[in-house]
């Protein structure tokens, strides 16, 4: 083979990769500055979740960060852009300017309303959550978006999830949301058995009716395990009661 024609074919090669992989790298960046900047939240108030990827009825949805909080659920999708970003809320693609280069992107209002509706399948049993859609930009992007969503650069992240401070959701359904998202999410990780170990979450067995996760719950007659899909599934049983 000639030597020339190697070099150029390799060089291609190179570049494809390249081309494939940047995007993905910048995007892992700027999730990793988000997870870091959302450190600063107190953590008894908020359970910070990281690249959770659900499938809902045979289509992935991939969410960068998810917030269970005492004041509702946050739904973060990250952007590592660089140069203006332009865009309105209901248009179906926003652009990138840098120069005289212009891109077409998928509007990530839209895409995180997408999220959301995957996350509220997975959530189905708890309908009176609030939750608040959030599109966080590197300060990479000069943003000019005219949008009712909260569109922010990551240093305004912790500041606009603050702003929502109506606390309605107990510790306790905080810990059964988290556990039902980790639960359905499809690309487990270790560090998903030990925040549902520290759930309320029965150990040793399952709903016997359905299968679901039995979550334990305080009601008028003091602590029972429940079915993580009531209503749909109503199985009960006494706190003592052995499972078998």
């Amino acid at each position: 083979m000639d030597i020339s024609f190697l070099i150029i074919f390799l060089l291609g090669i190179l570049f494809l990769l390249i081309k494939y992989y940047t995007p993905k790298i910048k995007g892992y960046i700027g999730e990793r500055k988000v997870s870091e900047t959302l450190k600063r939240l107190n953590n008894e108030k908020y359970t910070v979740l990281n690249n959770i990827e659900l499938n809902i009825k045979g289509s992935t949805s991939q969410i960068d960060h998810i917030i269970v909080s005492d004041y509702g659920i946050f739904v973060i999708e990250t952007k590592n852009y660089k140069g203006w970003i332009l865009g309105y809320e209901k248009d179906r693609y926003w652009v990138q300017v840098i120069y005289k280069y212009r891109r077409k992107f998928y509007n990530p209002v839209l895409q995180n309303q997408g999220h959301i509706y995957a996350l509220k399948h997975v959530l189905k049993n708890y309908k009176y959550l609030r939750y608040y859609s959030i599109v966080a930009f590197t300060k990479r992007a000069t943003l000019k978006t005219k949008t009712y969503t909260d569109v922010v650069y990551t240093n305004k992240l912790v500041k606009t999830i603050k702003k929502y401070d109506s606390a309605y959701i107990n510790e306790q359904t905080k810990d059964e949301i988290v556990a039902t998202i980790l639960t359905a999410r499809t690309n487990n990780r270790n560090q998903d058995k030990k925040i549902i170990a520290n759930a309320n979450i029965y150990k040793n067995g399952s709903c016997p009716n359905c299968g679901g996760n039995l979550i334990k719950r305080n009601g008028k007659h003091g602590f029972f395990w429940g079915c993580a899909n009531f209503p749909k599934c109503k199985y009960t049983r006494n706190e003592k009661q052995s499972f078998y």
